[in-house]
């Protein structure tokens, strides 16, 4: 019902936004304006991104990682599934990937200037591929990449872990990640974690909070989020054998 509800009201100010926006031209505020406005209004809402939408009189907002849209005199706030009936496109997955294409050279700068002492790291005997994975412990597509990591190195792929405790660094899935960063060998503790739901209780100073400023800066909403090379983004599991042809076909392009 909300996003029904949404998708109304998103339909109802299509229709009427041409007279809306001649009427409100005067009232637009740039875009600084609106970051500053929204601050006021949210304290705690980090504004990532902002552009103009597909939905004219609106800007398209990544917010903590969501997207939504503000209107641009300020007063309208919509979060929720947008949809073109005229030409039946869902706005919301088009601008995500306009996102992805922008923030790419972003996170593969990002990811460069990691050390790999910070990571949990499967290197493949005959690398050809290297993708960072932001992982968490309580997640099932988490579990089956992790169970079938032989399979992605048997490809020439390497595997970098980054941590994301989804339910954030006070959490109890942030506690089982910290004692696999903590451990002496990182790599059986990930997979005893992983596989055997076998948890170390070591704990130590680690980069968990720096990875999660960067599942922030990324807009990540899930795990496995998973960098490429290139920086673009699968948001989620994919397996080996279809995994190993985008990363030909990207090196190729």
């Amino acid at each position: 019902m909300k996003k029904l509800t949404n998708l109304l009201l998103i339909s109802l100010l299509s229709f009427f936004v041409t007279t809306f926006t001649i009427e409100a031209k005067e009232a637009e505020l740039n875009q600084e304006d609106l970051k500053t406005l929204m601050k006021e209004r949210f304290p705690s809402l980090n504004i990532n991104l902002m552009n103009d939408s597909d939905i004219p009189g609106f800007y398209a907002i990544e917010a903590d990682g969501e997207l939504v849209y503000l209107s641009k005199d300020g007063r309208f706030f919509i979060q929720g599934t947008a949809i073109d009936l005229e030409n039946r496109v869902n706005l919301n997955n088009t601008q995500k990937a306009k996102w992805n294409s922008l923030k790419a050279p972003m996170r593969k700068a990002d990811v460069a200037s990691l050390k790999e002492k910070d990571m949990v790291v499967y290197k493949a005997p005959d690398e050809k591929h290297v993708i960072t994975v932001f992982t968490d412990i309580d997640c099932g597509y988490c579990r089956k990449l992790h169970r079938e990591r032989q399979d992605y190195l048997d490809r020439g792929i390497t595997i970098r872990y980054l941590a994301f405790p989804r339910a954030g660094l006070a959490s109890s899935s942030a506690k089982k990640l910290e004692g696999i960063w903590c451990s002496a060998d990182r790599q059986t503790a990930m997979t005893d974690a992983k596989l055997n739901q076998k948890f170390s209780k070591a704990t130590c100073n680690n980069p968990l909070a720096e990875h999660m400023k960067l599942v922030r800066k990324f807009g990540l909403g899930g795990t496995p989020s998973i960098i490429l090379e290139d920086g673009n983004l699968i948001g989620g599991y994919q397996p080996a054998e279809v995994l190993i042809q985008n990363l030909d076909s990207m090196k190729s392009e």
